[in-house]
């Protein structure tokens, strides 16, 4: 906004030159007539002053009713908005985040009135770990006000999920953006929230995109391998040539990223089977500890070239299981290669095997990252990812634990796990030793699976 000072400057360096002039004029001609005429000069000058004192002023006037205009504007929008919506969650704060004002929507999504939320602030009903963990990614204080002002100075256009709670307990998810308010002196007065709840939607109650997830999955299984089978003739090719090393780093991206994108199609596959009870289980009678053996194995050698300590402990004796080997192998791949992943070089990743004749449990633990309190409850939901700014660096679709549990769970198991930020994280996977009768009656009566 424009000065005072400013405005003024220019007028008062007029009338320090017609001072100046004056007495000048007094001191080398003081004839009458020529006193006279300096006189008229100044007046002339004090004219101009005048007159150009006047127009910056009139700027400046101008200037604050295009702001009081342009916030009475938006108040008088906000109050036509909160007295119409009904569908959209929408509230205000003031700069220190205390609530304001609620609509309808707001009060039916929150279960809250506008009577009980007034005075206080977002952080009554968001994920307290949420606001935490938003406040360490934006390096400011973990109070809503210093959170949504370091949103906005971000620019963050998308809308957020962020978990709330209902009165009675309920966690569901408002998927929100944050806007500022401003002043008619163009000062930040509050934020307004808008929002919607997305619980149904994060939790995949439509079953047609689980269908044509699974229909394109298949359709480009066929041509991924197929580029990836060139692509290794293409290495064998190159092997041998020298002078070919900038080729041969090109088909080594094009095999690394599309063993990336075949992994991510096979995920998607064996996910949307499991959960539609499309999958059939094909069990066998193995040695659990071989399973377990192979994926450390395929573990050790991912790892070869990073400084951590991977250790397999295994018991003496057999522990023999009636089950799926490959998928309980792939479920303890993908705990084994979580937990290297957000282990860092120094840490320890291990898994162990015990067994009691009935159950056996199957440990993998780390000393890495660590899961934040509010990222637990959904930590198992498919394509849900951390936002924890180590985790949404690392590469990674989000199946892995989804696909974790749908297996276990196949199988009449169970799956838990404890973690802490910063200190690591256990997961302890529970298999039943013969599968239970109610599993072997869906296998006996599941129709043929579609052909991989």
């Amino acid at each position: 906004m424009t000065s005072w000072p400013r405005l003024l400057l220019v007028p008062a360096l007029l009338v320090a030159a017609a001072v100046a002039l004056l007495a000048g004029a007094a001191v080398a001609r003081p004839a009458q007539e020529e006193l006279v005429g300096g006189i008229i000069v100044v007046i002339g000058l004090l004219v101009l002053a005048s007159v150009l004192a006047v127009l910056p002023f009139k700027a400046v006037v101008a200037e604050r009713r295009e702001v009081q205009e342009r916030a009475s504007s938006q108040s008088r929008l906000l109050a036509d908005v909160f007295s119409s919506e009904t569908a959209t969650v929408l509230l205000t704060t003031d700069a220190q985040g205390r609530i304001t004002r609620v609509n309808a929507g707001a009060e039916a999504v929150l279960g809250l009135s506008e009577d009980e939320a007034r005075g206080t602030t977002p952080e009554a009903f968001l994920d307290d770990g949420e606001l935490a963990t938003w406040a360490l990614a934006m390096r400011t204080e973990p109070d809503f006000a210093s959170v949504a002002s370091g949103l906005v100075a971000s620019e963050q256009q998308q809308p957020l999920d962020w978990p709330y709670v209902r009165p009675d307990g309920e966690r569901r998810l408002l998927s929100m953006t944050i806007s500022e308010i401003g002043d008619e002196q163009g000062d930040v007065s509050g934020f307004l929230i808008a929002g919607r709840d997305v619980t149904d939607r994060a939790r995949g109650v439509d079953g047609s995109t689980d269908q044509f997830v699974a229909a394109v999955s298949h359709e480009l299984r066929t041509p991924m391998a197929s580029i990836l089978g060139y692509a290794e003739v293409l290495q064998e090719e190159l092997a041998d040539q020298p002078e070919s090393a900038a080729l041969r780093d090109f088909v080594e991206r094009i095999d690394r990223n599309g063993n990336r994108m075949l992994t991510l199609i096979q995920n998607l596959l064996a996910l949307t089977r499991v959960e539609a009870a499309d999958l059939q289980l094909q069990p066998e009678h193995v040695d659990l500890r071989s399973v377990v053996s192979a994926a450390y194995d395929d573990l050790r050698a991912t790892v070869e070239d990073r400084q951590l300590d991977v250790t397999l402990r295994l018991p003496p004796e057999a522990v023999l299981h009636h089950c799926d080997p490959r998928m309980v192998g792939q479920a303890v791949s993908h705990l084994l290669a979580n937990a290297a992943k957000f282990t860092p070089d120094g840490g320890r990743v291990m898994v162990s095997l015990r067994s009691n004749g009935t159950t056996s449990k199957i440990v993998v633990s780390d000393t890495g990252l660590g899961i934040a309190q509010t990222d637990q409850e959904q930590l198992f939901g498919r394509f849900f990812r951390s936002h924890q700014p180590e985790v949404q660096q690392a590469p990674g679709s989000g199946l892995g634990l989804a696909i974790v549990r749908a297996s276990v769970t196949a199988h009449g198991g169970s799956v838990t796990f404890d973690s802490e930020l910063g200190r690591g994280s256990t997961f302890i996977v529970e298999l039943p030793c013969r599968l239970p009768s109610s599993v072997l009656a869906g296998i006996a009566a599941a129709p043929p699976s579609m052909s991989a």
